[in-house]
């Protein structure tokens, strides 16, 4: 698939050794290693807030293929809805998928998410999946919080705005 070539070819460029030391995510730069700190979080929260994203996928085919992945992740998680103590169902949506092309079409949905230069856009691009999470799981809506997972520019598009502050429509 072209698209998902051109999106190994950029991921190579930035972890070439002579590659950049920062790149745009969320609307702001950040350095290389917290790109993919954010692809990482990103990807998480398609897969929990799916099919919210679905639309950012830059093929159907893409599409579909996060459509079989979800299911089976959603497979995953509800078992352990019914276990006791801590319920860890979170862990089947923050695991990389096993498949090359679901792995393909979850960061081509996420690099598409990330990919701005506005931290305004940023957070019109992430709302609904952030609002998706925080009905389905206040666990990874909290995760995304921590400072040392995700850049600031991603964290600050994923928190909520402050009181009497609106995102710009």
């Amino acid at each position: 698939m072209t698209v998902l070539s051109q999106l190994q070819r950029q991921l190579i460029d930035l972890l070439a050794a002579d590659g950049p030391e920062s790149t745009m995510s969320a609307g702001a730069p950040v350095p290389v290693p917290h790109y993919f700190a954010d692809l990482r979080a990103t990807v998480a929260m398609i897969f929990r807030s799916w099919p919210v994203a679905r639309e950012c996928a830059s093929t159907l085919r893409l599409a579909a293929t996060i459509d079989e992945e979800h299911a089976y992740r959603v497979a995953q998680a509800d078992p352990l809805l019914n276990t006791p103590g801590k319920k860890k169902t979170s862990k089947p949506y923050t695991t990389p998928p096993i498949e090359c092309l679901a792995t393909g079409a979850a960061l081509d949905i996420a690099a598409n998410l990330l990919d701005t230069h506005d931290p305004g856009d940023a957070r019109r691009r992430l709302a609904p999946l952030v609002q998706r999470l925080r009905e389905t799981d206040l666990a990874l809506s909290t995760w995304l919080r921590r400072p040392s997972w995700i850049s600031a520019s991603l964290r600050e598009a994923v928190m909520d705005l402050p009181a009497g502050r609106k995102a710009a429509a």
